[in-house]
């Protein structure tokens, strides 16, 4: 994983729309459902060595995705407020608009961690790609941890205040490239995760659109 400066001006507006729109204009802890409910007051054991080292152990068992999260996802699929057409409207708008930025065609993940909220080690293996991952927070106070697959040292990304990037490739289990990784959160922290199939050159020139001035 890489972390990128984010100078695309056209870009970083369309962030901040999804900031203003997910923050100001809808409150989704307030009107989208959560996962996992019953986990809250639980990320240092979901995001801990205990069940890194569990689901690493696991091996090809573990079928990729994560099991253990509290968040609120963005996607109108999980709107339960009175005004679901005008969400939907909202959101599809905002995500044609930096899906076009970009230059991508599927968004993999949009989503909302309260205080406290976090999502649990996983892999991706089921769905590996290169990818894309925006991530606004509050305060910065929360981080990405994840497993180099090279050196097998644990990084932490630390999280900056407003819009931060991280660029990467989850492989699948027979990549040599599996990246296990978990996140939490102190404050609220908006993720907005796109991914780009297996094309190295397609990813670097959207790695370029973010980047560049």
């Amino acid at each position: 994983m890489v972390k990128l400066d984010i100078k695309n001006r056209n870009l970083l507006e369309i962030l901040e729309d999804f900031r203003y729109t997910y923050r100001e204009l809808y409150q989704p802890e307030q009107t989208n459902r959560c996962l996992v409910e019953e986990l809250r007051g639980q990320a240092d054991h979901y995001t801990g060595d205990e069940e890194m080292w569990r689901v690493i152990d696991e091996g090809r068992d573990h079928r990729g995705a994560a099991e253990n999260s509290v968040c609120h996802p963005i996607k109108p699929d999980h709107y339960f407020g009175t005004h679901p057409e005008e969400y939907r409207k909202t959101w599809n708008a905002l995500n044609s608009s930096l899906m076009e930025e970009l230059g991508v065609q599927h968004s993999a993940l949009s989503t909302l961690y309260p205080p406290g909220g976090f999502i649990g080690w996983h892999n991706n293996a089921d769905a590996s790609a290169y990818n894309v991952i925006f991530t606004w927070s509050e305060k910065g106070d929360g981080w990405f941890k994840y497993v180099d697959p090279k050196t097998e040292q644990v990084i932490t990304v630390q999280d900056e205040h407003g819009w931060n990037c991280k660029a990467g490739y989850f492989g699948d289990y027979d990549s040599g490239n599996v990246v296990y990784h978990a996140a939490r959160t102190g404050c609220y922290r908006m993720t907005l995760s796109y991914v780009l199939g297996h094309d190295e050159d397609y990813w670097k020139d959207c790695i370029e659109t973010i980047t560049n001035v």
